[in-house]
């Protein structure tokens, strides 16, 4: 092998990826493609509404996906099928890399919905004091380091939107610190049917709580990330909506993933 060659592959593998003959990566597109009839085929079996019917473009979205498991992937999915014919955009709160946005843009390219994508891009905000570290996920050692981590660049997200052909009308970026643009005149969704938050600290996952609050349909969805992981924050500020919620009459239900399948919760509007 070339020097030249050999400084591809190395590259490549520091980034995650492997280079092999067309044949050896055909067969295993093939095999993932299977592996993700049969996922959906299980899902569908257990759930009362089955999920939408899906493309080549969903089985690569769902290929690239980084840091999210399958069994949350196919909930986003499911969410997104059951909430297709209810009222409102899709919003995503944490939006790094922008590969859950393809994900999401994808599901719903054939309805009406637009897709509003929330995030600093500068990576996280400073933590509270309810943010304590419960998993050190890049070994840090404090959850103060993690100030400033997981900044991508609001590019990556728009290079990735293109690559599947979804229009720049139908998204909007909403660019910031969530306490900041919340608080200015936007452009923002007047309901929501679905919502996938993933700001991983108390204070904007509460402040998008409370937006959802006031926007989300009934019969709408709320998926939040890092459920009990990472940081206590993120559990905090979902339980304390829920009981504030439903300290009188009960308007909100909570369901949580097994720790098997992910870290999340899913909060639905009753």
């Amino acid at each position: 092998m070339s020097f030249f060659k050999k400084a591809i592959k190395s590259l490549f593998s520091t980034l995650g990826y492997e280079i092999s003959p067309k044949s050896t990566q055909k067969i295993r597109v093939e095999n993932f493609q299977n592996l993700v009839s049969a996922y959906q085929y299980q899902i569908d079996r257990n759930n009362s509404t089955p999920c939408r019917p899906g493309n080549e473009l969903r089985v690569q979205a769902l290929g690239r996906l980084l840091g999210t498991s399958p069994a949350q992937a196919f909930e986003i999915i499911s969410a997104l099928s059951v909430t297709a014919d209810i009222p409102g955009d899709v919003c995503e709160f944490g939006v790094a890399q922008g590969e859950t946005s393809a994900l999401m843009a994808n599901e719903i390219s054939k309805s009406n919905k637009a897709l509003h994508l929330f995030d600093s891009f500068e990576g996280l905000p400073a933590p509270s004091e309810k943010d304590q570290l419960k998993d050190d996920i890049f070994a840090l050692g404090d959850i103060e380091a993690y100030q400033g981590e997981m900044s991508c660049a609001v590019d990556m997200v728009k290079h990735r939107l293109a690559m599947i052909e979804f229009p720049d009308s139908r998204y909007q970026i909403h660019q910031g610190f969530i306490e900041e643009i919340i608080k200015e005149s936007r452009d923002f969704p007047e309901a929501v049917s679905f919502a996938y938050v993933d700001f991983d600290f108390y204070e904007p996952i509460k402040i998008a709580l409370d937006f959802l609050a006031n926007t989300l349909s009934v019969g709408g969805k709320v998926m939040i990330d890092d459920y009990d992981f990472f940081s206590t924050g993120a559990k905090t500020a979902v339980d304390e909506f829920v009981e504030k919620m439903n300290s009188e009459v009960p308007k909100y239900s909570i369901e949580v993933a097994d720790k098997q399948l992910g870290n999340f919760a899913v909060i639905s509007k009753l």
